[in-house]
Order: structure tokens, then sequence, then C-alpha cells
């Protein structure tokens, strides 16, 4: 302590280290899994944020996740090519298609939405409403297959760093359950004639 009582304390200026986050988001192939189909895919687009929200910090890169999730077939064949490059650049192996992946979800994806208006339309049962019911497991395996890549390029191929559920992928679930409760209830009225 110096004599100059009019002197400014002195602070510590030691500037803390900031957390490294992964190039890509991390998790467990089950968690993935249990939201996307809990929650009839509403988890692929928080999915689709992190992925780009995590690449921005790592790479120092300007651009809005928020859109890019949004708008997620519109760059979901930036985010497997991203994904590739950097298992390429580190010289890890993982047998697969990003293109190849990247195309059939944007194809499902795009079906699926056209069914859902098409059957939207009518309030009668067709083939038309098991399309998007169709489209979804086909989505769900190419975003999985990406996922299991983008942990193989974040070093963490069992993805231990993201298996526990917090209470905020409870919360979601429990909105996936009314969802598909929802979604049975209308089968159900449709085909029994209950509606």
């Amino acid at each position: 302590m110096t004599d100059n009582i009019y002197q400014a304390p002195e602070a510590v200026l030691e500037r803390e280290e900031e957390t490294v986050e992964q190039e890509f988001y991390v998790v467990s192939g089950t968690k993935f899994l249990v939201l996307m189909i809990g929650t009839f895919g509403l988890y692929e687009v928080y999915w689709f944020y992190r992925h780009w929200k995590n690449y921005s910090v790592c790479h120092n890169e300007s651009m809005w996740p928020v859109m890019r999730a949004i708008f997620s077939v519109f760059f979901a064949h930036s985010l497997s090519s991203r994904i590739d490059a950097s298992l390429k650049a580190a010289d890890k192996q993982y047998r697969w298609s990003p293109k190849l992946l990247a195309t059939v979800f944007v194809v499902f994806t795009v079906v699926g939405q056209i069914a859902d208006r098409i059957s939207g339309s009518t309030s009668e049962l067709s083939a038309v409403d098991l399309v998007s019911l169709g489209a979804f497991p086909a989505i769900v395996w190419c975003l999985y297959r990406i996922q299991v890549a983008a942990n193989i390029a974040c070093d963490d191929p069992q993805a231990d760093s993201n298996t526990t559920f917090t209470p905020a992928n409870y919360a979601w679930l429990a909105l996936g359950v009314a969802i598909w409760g929802l979604i049975i209830f209308g089968f159900y009225a449709a085909y029994s004639g209950v509606v």
C-alpha cells in the first residue's frame, strides 16, 4: 500500500483463459436421437445453430448462426463440407459422403414440407400425410451421420463431453411429447372419423 491516499487502488489485471469451444457441436448419439425423435425434429434448429455458433467462434468468422439454423436447407452442404475438411485436415478416417448426406437431408426436408402443406389443405387422411412422417426418419439418419463425423472431427467420437440431459432438454422433450400426442390424436381422429 502506498502513502498517497488519493491514489486509485491497484487491481490485478490478469486475463482469465478463455474457454476454447470445439470447432463443431459435440453431442452423443443417444442424446441426439432422443432429442430429435422426442421433439419431432424441433431439435434440428438448435443443432444447426450450435454447429454454426461453435464454428464461427472457433474460426473467428462473422456469420449469423441463427439464420443458418432457420434456413438449414441452404447451409447443410456447407456444414457437412466444413466438417469433412476438418476431418481431412486432421487426417482422421471416417467413411461417409458429406455431399450425399446433405443432399438427401435437403430433398427429404423439402418433400416433407411440401407434403405438410398439401395435407394441411384437406381434413381427410391420405397418403400425403404419411409422406412427411416417412421423410422424418431419413432426415434424422442424415443428421445423425453428420453428427458422428463432427464428433470425430472434435476428437470426441463417443461425445463423452455431452451425454447428460439438461433441464432445458427435458423441457423440449415435454413439448415434443405434446406434439407427438397431437399427431397421434390427429391421425386417430382422421382415421376414425371423430372430427
